[in-house]
């Protein structure tokens, strides 16, 4: 089903889902997919036609949700949620799926820059911040590309069936997001820089990094707070 643009991009184009894509598309099954769904609290019952046609219907007032599209197929979802005009904040999340396009880990990032971008720049929005599965560190060094930085680790958060892990908590202001754009003028300019871009991060990320100083330092410290 072609869906009208809303944002367009190199590689992708961002879409306007409608109540008819929600009842006929495959976008439900998405969500039954344990390798889509490995790192989201998603999967542990079926979801359904009816029930996609119900969250479409739940949340098209209250978050951005665009569908991401190659040039061809439907491959996923990308929103900003939890918006709050005070705060001028929100969170922002994606799913693609992977089997449909091998280049779906630059399709992901570059749909992460225009909604970025489109927050920034036509919301108005200050802060965007998401929370990602510790599994998830080579997707979190690419994101560190537009602009989004490491900002704490969540202990335990995420459980699934029998899998507790670690939360990693990642965040762009708009201050880091004019700064990044002073070095370039878009978060993503174009395909082939943010391939040499990514060929080029350190092999040790900041999460690394951060990790480490957490297991050495953190519990360390405060054990000496509590015995004083």
């Amino acid at each position: 089903m072609k869906l009208d643009v809303f944002i367009k991009g190199e590689t992708v184009d961002l879409c306007i889902p409608n109540e008819e894509f929600a009842e006929i598309s495959d976008w439900y099954s998405w969500f039954n997919r344990p390798e889509l769904n490995r790192f989201l609290e998603q999967g542990a019952f079926p979801n359904t036609k009816c029930q996609q046609l119900e969250f479409y219907k739940s949340q098209v007032e209250k978050r951005l949700l665009l569908i991401i599209n190659d040039k061809t197929n439907n491959l996923g979802v990308i929103s900003l949620s939890n918006i709050n005009w005070q705060s001028r904040s929100c969170e922002i999340a994606l799913v693609v799926d992977n089997k449909k396009n091998r280049m779906s880990p630059f399709l992901a990032l570059e749909s992460m820059s225009l909604v970025t971008k489109h927050a920034f720049e036509v919301m108005g929005i200050e802060r965007i911040s998401a929370g990602q599965h510790q599994g998830l560190k080579g997707w979190q060094q690419r994101m560190e590309l537009i602009g989004y930085k490491v900002e704490g680790r969540h202990s335990v958060k995420f459980r699934k069936g029998m899998e507790v892990a670690d939360v990693i908590s990642i965040a762009i202001t708009k201050k880091d997001y004019l700064e990044l754009k002073s070095i370039r003028d878009e978060l993503w300019d174009n395909l082939g820089n943010m391939k040499k871009r990514i060929k080029l991060l350190p092999k040790r990320a900041f999460v690394d990094e951060f990790t480490e100083f957490l297991r050495n330092g953190h519990e360390s410290y405060y054990q000496k707070i509590w015995k004083l």
